[in-house]
């Protein structure tokens, strides 16, 4: 497999490795494991900083949820390396355990705080992302408590998304009041794009409009922000005019295109493999039903291999009788219903295949390739979510 092999140690993730390390055979090898490819994730940070540098915008890439299923820390260590102006979370419990790992860049709360978990926001050394009123009141009481000044803070507006932010009319009221919270330093102003993955939708332009009057009427009141985001790696790639002076870009620096389209813009290494090994291989002749439910008949005496992956890995049942896996560099279907623990492969076409060959799910086999958009589509969802299932739910190893 090459590289090397890492084990976090997550408190909050204890029960997913004792099921990884069962995995291990007498030989020491894994039936199953996620590979990530650092140097693809450094190459792609340096692909967004390039372009970045161009606008006069420094970059905050996004690791919550894991880092998309990637690694939380591991991906945390590697980024903060690169100089980042700081990184995208959305849990006290991730920053607990970026400050643990030694992560000195600073840690932005996208969405907000619990107002109970103040006292983390400070000694954490955070900067919130400011979503309700009462999270301006808390930090600001507590600050006043503690003797801390010009705690920073980004207000959130909401301009489309319809989820977190303030509305314009709050906005316009917070920057009235704002003297009411002298511990705080608002040294920040953000929003979020929920339509740039599709660029040609008007709404984008519209959007970015809306942003822009809302700062126009702040600097006109006298207010000035330092920090002004908007763009996550969608707006980054389709609209230069969202970058401003930091931007948020997630699923880029993954290696994975927003929407499947801006090829033509970034050169983006997806980052992530997915891989098995056969369990066993079996013949069959024809009209054999294959899995549960007999959703599948072989139509000819056929080779059936069988796959230690389900949806117990990740690796959703809609995909049942629509993936493909690759074997021997050569795509081969996955035939019946995907089970908790394992999934079937008409292997018909290989001219030679053993158990103990390796079954790329995810990523690169000789000549070919599947990729998580082809696997999202097949399986109705989205590359987010199947890389957080399948990044969280399997070994790591790391290359």
């Amino acid at each position: 497999m090459g590289g090397r092999l890492l084990l976090q140690e997550y408190p909050h993730q204890g029960h997913i490795f004792p099921k990884a390390i069962q995995r291990f055979n007498m030989q020491g090898a894994c039936s199953n494991w996620v590979e990530i490819d650092l140097s693809a994730i450094r190459h792609n940070l340096h692909v967004f900083q390039d372009v970045a540098m161009e606008s006069g915008a420094r970059l905050m890439p996004i690791i919550k949820s894991e880092a998309y299923g990637h690694g939380l820390v591991e991906i945390g260590r590697l980024l903060d390396q690169e100089g980042i102006w700081g990184l995208g979370i959305s849990e006290i419990e991730e920053a607990r355990l970026l400050r643990q790992a030694g992560v000195a860049s600073s840690l932005f709360l996208l969405s907000g705080f619990p107002v109970d978990a103040v006292g983390e926001v400070i000694r954490l050394n955070l900067i919130p992302g400011i979503c309700r009123i009462v999270e301006l009141n808390i930090l600001n009481s507590y600050c006043a408590r503690k003797g801390v000044k010009g705690q920073p803070v980004h207000l959130k507006v909401d301009t489309g998304m319809g989820r977190l932010g303030f509305s314009r009319a709050r906005f316009l009221e917070i920057m009235k009041m704002k003297a009411s919270w002298p511990r705080l330093d608002f040294s920040g102003i953000y929003s979020h794009m929920p339509v740039a993955d599709m660029p040609s939708d008007p709404f984008n332009m519209a959007q970015l409009m809306s942003f822009n009057s809302i700062l126009t009427e702040a600097s006109r009141a006298g207010w000035h922000f330092r920090w002004i985001h908007i763009a996550n790696s969608a707006g980054f790639i389709h609209f230069e005019a969202a970058r401003y002076n930091l931007v948020r870009p997630g699923l880029g620096i993954y290696g994975v295109y927003p929407g499947g389209t801006g090829q033509d813009i970034l050169d983006l290494r997806p980052a992530m493999s997915f891989k098995s090994r056969i369990a066993d291989i079996r013949r069959v002749p024809a009209d054999t039903p294959i899995g549960y439910g007999h959703t599948f008949y072989t139509k000819r005496p056929s080779r059936i291999a069988v796959v230690p992956v389900g949806y117990d890995d990740g690796f959703m049942r809609s995909l049942s009788n629509r993936a493909e896996v690759l074997i021997h560099g050569t795509r081969c279907p996955v035939v019946g219903r995907i089970c908790m623990k394992a999934l079937m492969v008409d292997v018909s076409c290989l001219s030679s295949v053993n158990s103990g060959d390796e079954v790329v799910l995810l990523g690169r086999q000789g000549a070919e390739s599947i990729t998580i958009d082809e696997l999202a589509q097949r399986a109705g969802s989205i590359s987010y979510e199947l890389m957080c299932l399948l990044g969280r739910l399997n070994l790591r190893i790391y290359l």
